[in-house]
């Protein structure tokens, strides 16, 4: 056999080796496009904006094991469709009451995946996964839950939860057990890597989150707890820890569907209470959504409070696509912090419509 021919050989048995491991494996990408137009206006100033609501795309690989185990990494990114960018969260934070920007989070950053960089393993005695893991698995047990007409995302999102882990979860480990008689606990937990070293999102406080979801029936039971960096003290005292503890029910009764959920946040210069309450109507291909909550004073300052109501509407082109239409509105107490670019005690309301393609 020349040269040539040996080249040629090799080259044919490095591709069917290569094939050959990847058919072992099981390779899906997948995403999510979220765009609206929407007239906002905060405080006295109106707008007209067009929103990524947390488009993202991502990749998953999986490979099955001996002794009925397997091996998975999620790679995923979150993108701004409006203008190309990359989103270095997927979930906006809050402020005392409010959402730090109206938009939402907008792009940069040298993170690619920051949404999740994951290797997991999993078998019969649940998942064990290590790297930067998604969002929280108490905030996904409770506030996200209830937030149907737009899962949770863009101007009409849930803007009065308390986000304490989410975000934080680089360098950390997570846990889900197996779902036994309808019950199942997650739990993740960030490392710190000392003081200041910025190789952590929470360097000098571990983020801890908790969840227990529970199925009975009709009935769907949620725990969520979190234990983070204090959001009020961060620039004055980094170490300062807050908590919050959130219950959520919801109740599935034929084509209708309602529930709500009640956080309660402690933690010097950050406790409070709030609650939403949530219900969704399907009648064919449409979907008629109304929620609203409170959060009241934080650490007992008066006119700290907000209130937020949404009434959406949904129609499912098919079981992957939907358009919609949106009204929201944040009314804030005259001493409550303000949205980025307003003024405190601004109020923010938003009209607007858009596409969402899961693929």
């Amino acid at each position: 056999m020349n040269f040539k021919m040996k080249t040629v050989a090799l080259a044919a048995l490095t591709t069917l080796a290569a094939g050959a491991a990847l058919a072992q494996s099981e390779v899906s990408f997948y995403g999510r496009a979220n765009v609206s137009v929407e007239s906002q206006k905060l405080g006295s100033k109106s707008d007209t904006a067009m929103v990524d609501s947390a488009s993202r795309f991502g990749i998953r690989v999986n490979r099955a094991l001996p002794d009925a185990m397997s091996v998975g990494v999620v790679l995923e990114a979150g993108t701004n469709l409006t203008n190309g960018a990359t989103r270095t969260e997927g979930i906006a934070t809050t402020l005392n009451n409010a959402q730090t920007a109206v938009t939402g989070v907008s792009g940069g950053g040298s993170r690619l995946f920051a949404r999740e960089a994951s290797v997991a393993l999993n078998g019969g005695f649940g998942q064990v996964k290590l790297g930067r893991l998604p969002a929280s698995v108490a905030y996904f047990a409770t506030a996200d839950f209830v937030s149907n007409h737009n899962h949770d995302t863009g101007t009409s999102s849930d803007a009065l939860y308390d986000f304490l882990a989410t975000g934080k979860f680089s360098n950390a480990v997570g846990y889900a057990s197996p779902t036994v008689n309808g019950m199942k606990f997650e739990g993740q937990y960030g490392l710190k890597t000392g003081q200041g070293t910025g190789t952590n999102d929470s360097a000098v406080v571990n983020p801890v989150a908790l969840a227990l979801n529970y199925a009975t029936g009709p009935m769907l039971l949620g725990l969520g707890y979190e234990r983070a960096q204090n959001p009020a003290l961060a620039a004055t005292n980094p170490t300062a820890e807050a908590s919050q503890v959130a219950a959520r029910a919801f109740y599935t009764m034929g084509p209708l569907g309602f529930g709500g959920y009640v956080q309660k946040s402690s933690g010097t210069n950050f406790g409070r209470t709030a609650y939403r309450l949530s219900a969704m109507y399907t009648l064919g291909k449409n979907e008629f959504h109304i929620n609203g909550g409170a959060a009241g004073n934080r650490n007992n300052e008066a006119n700290t409070g907000a209130t937020q109501y949404t009434l959406a509407y949904n129609h499912n082109l098919d079981k992957q696509t939907k358009v919609y239409a949106f009204y929201t509105r944040v009314n804030q107490d005259s001493a409550t912090k303000a949205y980025a670019g307003g003024v405190v005690g601004d109020s923010f309301s938003s009209i607007g419509a858009g596409v969402r393609y899961n693929f």
